[in-house]
Order: C-alpha cells, then sequence, then structure tokens
C-alpha cells in the first residue's frame, strides 16, 4: 500500500444560468466572450467545458446546438470561452435576441473517474460534479 494520494478535486465548477441579451456581430456571426477562471491550463489541456443551452420551453440543450439553419456553438481556451451564433447556410441570422446559458468545467480527473456520465446531459454533469465535490464517484 503506498502513500495517501491528495484528497479529491474541487476545482469542479458547474454555473448558474447567465442571460446574454448583448451580441457582437461580425461577417454573419454573432458572438459573446466570457471570462472563466476557472478553465485553467490543465482543463484547457486536457479537461472538458459544457456549455448548454436554455430554449423557451426552459429544457436545455448543449452546444453545439442545431435548430432549423442556425447553429450555436462555443470553443473555450485559458481563461474563458466564446459562444458563436451563425447560419448554417452564410446567410444573415436575425439577432438572437436574450438567451440563458451554464456552463460546466470539468477536470480531465473527474471524467476519467466518472466514465458512464454523459457529460452533455446537463442534469448528469451536474450529478456527478457534485458527487465529485463530495468525494464520491458517481460511476456506475
Amino acid at each position: 500500500m503506498g502513500p495517501q494520494g491528495p484528497s479529491g478535486n474541487a476545482n469542479v465548477w458547474g454555473s448558474s444560468a447567465f442571460t446574454v441579451s448583448s451580441w457582437t456581430y461580425y461577417s454573419n456571426t454573432y458572438s459573446g466572450t466570457f471570462l472563466d477562471p476557472d478553465i485553467t491550463p490543465a482543463v484547457a489541456a486536457s479537461g472538458v467545458v459544457e456549455v448548454y443551452k436554455q430554449y423557451s420551453d426552459l429544457s436545455w440543450t448543449n452546444l453545439p446546438d442545431i435548430n432549423n439553419n442556425v447553429a450555436t456553438v462555443f470553443n473555450f481556451y485559458n481563461g474563458g470561452f466564446k459562444i458563436f451564433i451563425n447560419s448554417l447556410d452564410g446567410s444573415t441570422t436575425p439577432a438572437p435576441g436574450t438567451i440563458n446559458f451554464r456552463a460546466v468545467v470539468i477536470p480531465s480527473s473527474v471524467r476519467l473517474a466518472n466514465p458512464t456520465v454523459n457529460w452533455k446531459n446537463y442534469n448528469e454533469a451536474m450529478a456527478a460534479l457534485e458527487a465529485a465535490k463530495k468525494g464520491t464517484s458517481s460511476a456506475q
């Protein structure tokens, strides 16, 4: 038996819903840029960031999301993430208006400890993250 390893990973972050109503427009694409100090260099290199979009029926869907001719996608990097909205055919998309989003930052250690979690499902992701904060695994 070896020495005790480090305690559980507390670097798991699930955001409350945040509302985006002001978008930057450039070349047929709307975008929003968000700072997130929980997206560390280690997360950017080997972790996972999931962003979820809320529809008017209050359901959440993960990005990328395609609805009719409009795609909502994102990318993440050390220190933040950016959401993009544009049309699939290159046409001008109407202004997106106000949209609610949530973000979840998942370090690679938590992702690997929970191989059965569907990280694209907000409820499953949050259950796994809560278990990780408590020091238990949600792996089946």
